[in-house]
């Protein structure tokens, strides 16, 4: 008679497999690998230390606010009449809802690439300042730029959010509230908590797996630069933080 196997019991077959496989990649980054030569440039730099770095994250800034703004063009201020969201079409949202829950997760994104931009930013002058030949012309412009940036994204983000609210009044968005999030998911349907609920699940197993990722990655990078113990230590703190919010929410939703 044959019994298909639970999916916990796959699970639990999985895991000496994760653990040798964590094993190897240990060994080989311990005893295996060299270590890269210390001449070797991983500043990202053309002509001044992370200027490639923060080339990169001003062109990511600026592309997501061209798109953020187009997106914004595209939804009409009026919003759409329930004959133009149906229409003859199968679809239950329209070109205008489309483009603006485009505008949404634009302008989120462009916040916090934004305020990346300025924390790397004031890390590097905070670190780099009393080194002789630093440049302090192109940091102060450096940090310019970046608090121009969140200027930018931050009123894109409130046009954006008002936009929202003219659409969608009976959910809308207050800025203003340290509850935002909480508030605004309490305003929806029991169909639209569940695919909240859902979504928030992948990110949560999405966030254990890059987690782990990040620790072994640390790891490798102590074996082939130098000793890193905060990131390491961060990630852990993270990741125990993430599954405790976890079971948590899990032990009080059984209580109920």
């Amino acid at each position: 008679m044959n019994r298909t196997t639970s999916p916990s019991k796959k699970n639990k077959m999985r895991l000496p497999l994760y653990a040798a496989g964590g094993a190897v990649v240990g060994f080989l980054g311990a005893s295996g690998i060299n270590k890269i030569p210390s001449n070797l440039n991983w500043t990202l730099s053309i002509y001044y230390d992370y200027d490639l770095l923060f080339a990169l994250l001003a062109a990511s800034v600026v592309v997501m606010m061209l798109w953020n703004t187009l997106s914004l063009v595209r939804t009409p201020s009026v919003p759409p009449t329930e004959d133009e969201v149906y229409g003859d079409s199968d679809s239950l949202i329209s070109p205008a809802e489309r483009s603006l829950g485009k505008a949404m997760i634009l302008s989120g994104l462009s916040v916090i690439v934004a305020f990346t931009w300025i924390a790397l930013a004031l890390s590097l002058n905070a670190s780099n300042r009393n080194m002789p030949n630093f440049p302090e012309l192109f940091n102060l412009m450096n940090l310019f730029a970046a608090c121009i940036s969140i200027i930018i994204v931050v009123i894109l983000q409130t046009l954006t959010v008002k936009r929202y609210n003219l659409y969608f009044p009976d959910r809308a968005l207050d800025l203003n509230s340290r509850n935002m999030k909480k508030d605004h998911f309490e305003k929806l349907d029991e169909g639209e908590k569940w695919i909240v609920y859902r979504a928030a699940y992948r990110s949560f197993l999405m966030m254990n797996i890059l987690l782990g990722i990040g620790m072994v990655s640390m790891v490798l990078y102590s074996a082939l630069f130098s000793f890193a113990p905060f990131p390491i230590v961060m990630l852990s703190v993270i990741w125990i933080a993430n599954i405790g919010i976890y079971y948590r929410e899990t032990y009080r939703a059984s209580n109920q």
